[in-house]
């Protein structure tokens, strides 16, 4: 499909990145844009008030594409996005709205098979697999793709969860349509700041659609780097992990009773969490006390004792290696610097790890 036969079929799909001290990777997000085969659209960009050369970078792609609308604030203040995400909502006439971040990329054909996609089977939201990419090494860490495309309606929703549920999280990824949004009143805006906003609000528009769609193949390219937010910010970053699981649970509760085998999925969830929590924690540049405590907030959360203990499905395969988890948790600490001056606290964490 090219530009010619975008506009021949009256479809336009508005684009939109918040960007704040991008000017290393912007360029490659606007690049990956502009390349896209599917080419009516509009492209508005945010710099979120940079103190490097992002705005600069922004406005000269600006010049030399019409379609680039670019913006700007002069406070930095991640609710910006979502602000301005629902302002294009409702003042434009277009169909469908894309996130993209400012260190990520598309796919040329994202746009057109999206598109196509989102129409052949009315779609209130598509969403697309994608790789996870170590922003340093430019390795992939994670390709996450169906084999077949999905299309999730009415009892589907939870019957399906464990096939959809990895293609939910973040805003990125997907295809909103337009006339759905406005028509649901449904915006993302952020009821606190923390780290899971982007997830927790895309688990909120899922809820109020009749129709999404999973394109099984990767077309998002999401490069993440060590001085990401749940890097930095450990002690948020561990609070918004337990607020995305309760999400989730609340999400699965709207549709009527939870089944064993997702209830089994959802303690699975929760481990992969703590695993992905506690490896922050590890990693921080923390004092040894700091870390065991910060170890106890996780491992103090019932939740935790609810996932050590559940007689679980064998299929979720992190489960059913609970113990070897255990014992790596157990080693990581024991090899802590200086852990023998906190024998108290670290028997109170073992305590945590009965089975």
């Amino acid at each position: 499909m090219d530009r010619g036969d975008d506009e021949k079929h009256n479809i336009k799909v508005i684009i939109f990145t918040m960007a704040y001290n991008a000017q290393e990777t912007i360029g490659r997000t606007i690049t990956s844009i502009l390349n896209q085969t599917f080419g009516n659209f509009e492209y508005y960009i945010l710099d979120n008030a940079s103190t490097d050369n992002t705005e600069e970078v922004i406005f000269d792609y600006g010049k030399k594409d019409e379609r680039i609308i670019p913006l700007h604030v002069n406070k930095n203040d991640p609710p910006n996005g979502s602000a301005i995400f629902n302002t294009l909502v409702w003042a434009t006439n277009a169909n469908y709205i894309v996130w993209c971040d400012a260190d990520d990329t598309y796919t040329p054909d994202f746009l057109e098979n999206m598109v196509n996609f989102a129409n052949a089977n009315k779609l209130d939201i598509a969403a697309c697999g994608y790789d996870k990419i170590d922003g340093l090494t430019g390795e992939v860490v994670k390709h996450r793709t169906l084999e077949e495309h999905l299309v999730v309606y009415g009892n589907l929703f939870t019957e399906m969860f464990i096939q959809y549920r990895g293609f939910v999280s973040y805003l990125w990824g997907k295809l909103y349509s337009i006339p759905f949004l406005k028509a649901k009143s449904t915006t993302h805006t952020p009821k606190k700041e923390r780290i899971c906003n982007d997830s927790i609000g895309v688990l909120g528009l899922f809820k109020k659609a009749n129709r999404v769609g999973i394109y099984g193949k990767a077309m998002y390219q999401y490069y993440q780097y060590p001085h990401s937010l749940s890097h930095i910010n450990i002690e948020a970053s561990l609070s918004s992990y337990r607020d995305l699981w309760t999400a989730t649970k609340e999400y699965l509760e709207y549709y009527g009773p939870i089944s064993k085998l997702n209830e089994d999925f959802l303690y699975a969830i929760h481990l992969s969490l703590v695993d992905e929590a506690i490896g922050n924690v590890f990693a921080a540049d923390l004092d040894t006390e700091k870390k065991l405590d910060l170890l106890k907030q996780v491992f103090s959360d019932p939740v935790w004792g609810d996932t050590l203990r559940r007689d679980a499905n064998p299929i979720f395969c992190n489960l059913a290696g609970r113990k070897e988890f255990v014992s790596s948790v157990k080693n990581k600490i024991l090899n802590l610097p200086e852990i023998e001056r906190f024998p108290i606290e670290k028997q109170c964490l073992f305590s945590y790890f009965d089975i």
